[in-house]
């Protein structure tokens, strides 16, 4: 029979702390020929946990960064619209001042 290895002081806590974030993976600077199995496990929890918080801080940070974009957008249309109005009164203004100089006199 093959002997299995004694479970490492790590398999039997709770992979969660109180604060509901995962503890350090222990000596993260070991070999990996020199981790137990428990630790790799554990290690790897890790890897995928940080991963997938940084997918989240992607999202919410594209999403906001978007809101800004068509913002943004929306403003620059809103300008263009005002500045063809102000164009048309600037070009409207010639004629404006020949009926008014003619309604005067």
């Amino acid at each position: 029979s093959t002997a299995r290895p004694s479970p490492s002081p790590a398999a039997g806590r709770p992979l969660r702390s109180m604060s509901g974030s995962l503890p350090s993976p222990p000596n993260i600077g070991r070999p990996v020929r020199r981790m137990t199995i428990d630790e790799m496990r554990l290690l790897h929890k890790q890897a995928l946990s940080d991963a997938e918080a940084k997918r989240t801080e992607l999202r919410l940070v594209l999403a906001s960064r978007y809101r800004e974009l068509v913002g943004s957008s929306d403003e620059v249309l809103r300008m263009g619209e005002r500045a063809k109005e102000l164009h048309e009164l600037v070009h409207a203004l010639p004629s404006l001042m020949e009926k008014l100089t003619q309604s005067t006199s």
